[in-house]
């Protein structure tokens, strides 16, 4: 055990370290101030490790990833100095001297997408319960300039627009690197470690604050009323096909389970990558 607190540990094996998010509550692994701190304490316990070659970021909680604010950041007095720490949290992961992996398995909505575009790459569980985006339209953690370079000028459109992507959506436009079906999640996490294990090389990083002001100032001024609601995907099996949310072979049993009166049918209009409308 490299690192423990109430609610974050630390744990090591063969210069691959797991950083695992157990924040108590709902949403899953909302942050706030005190969470941040934890946060931030685990990661300068490891930073100056030199038996770590990589770190993956990924939750305790069978639930998700880490979905967001905390509803009680909405009384917040100081919001500028929250996202201030929020920043400095994510630019710390982002500058470790080692790999970082986020592993996404359920909501990564949020602060969460925010805390995941620090790390160099991101590995996605394509499930129904798998969501990425920013449904309150707002970025906050210095993700607004990580996500313009993943998806370039299209980043701005996307956050405005509240949309949610499945695992797959987010891979097919660079948000995530894969996005992979829960049957194969350790052989796939595995492989993804060994090719690190191979390199052992850190990625070429381009520190970026561009923004970070302008963030931190637009967050004083956001709508909160809305931290802490539910975000649902969809539910039909046509719709959660056609958007990469499960495969055809994940499709058969659910069809399966439903009424041979009232078979499921593929959408009229099945949707469209969800960052070719916002564009």
């Amino acid at each position: 055990m490299l690192f423990e607190s109430a609610h974050v540990r630390v744990t090591a094996e063969y210069g691959v370290a797991s950083l695992w998010l157990a924040f108590p509550g709902s949403p899953v692994n909302a942050l706030d101030g005190a969470r941040l701190n934890e946060l931030d304490a685990a990661l300068a316990a490891i930073e100056p490790n030199p038996f770590l070659h990589a770190l993956v970021v990924r939750s305790a909680k069978p639930a998700g990833f880490c979905a967001g604010l905390h509803p009680s950041v909405a009384e917040v007095a100081d919001r500028s100095a929250l996202a201030a720490r929020g920043q400095r949290t994510c630019a710390r992961l982002a500058s470790l001297p080692f790999t970082t992996i986020a592993f996404i398995d359920g909501p990564c909505l949020g602060a969460g997408l925010e805390l995941a575009l620090a790390c160099d790459h991101r590995l996605c569980v394509a499930t129904p319960l798998t969501l990425l985006g920013f449904p309150d339209r707002f970025t906050c953690f210095g993700g607004g300039t990580r996500l313009r370079g993943r998806i370039g000028r299209r980043a701005a459109a996307f956050v405005e627009s509240g949309r949610t992507l499945s695992g797959r959506e987010a891979r097919d436009c660079g948000l995530v690197d894969r996005a992979f079906c829960a049957r194969r999640t350790r052989i796939d996490l595995r492989t993804f470690l060994d090719q690190l294990e191979r390199s052992r090389r850190v990625p070429d990083r381009a520190r970026d604050e561009t923004g970070s002001a302008h963030e931190r100032r637009a967050f004083v001024r956001a709508d909160l009323s809305g931290l802490g609601r539910p975000v649902a995907g969809p539910t039909d099996t046509g719709v959660l096909l056609a958007r990469g949310f499960i495969t055809p072979l994940e499709a058969e049993p659910m069809r399966a389970r439903a009424s041979a009166a009232e078979p499921v049918a593929a959408p009229a209009d099945p949707l469209e990558p969800a960052l070719r409308r916002v564009a």
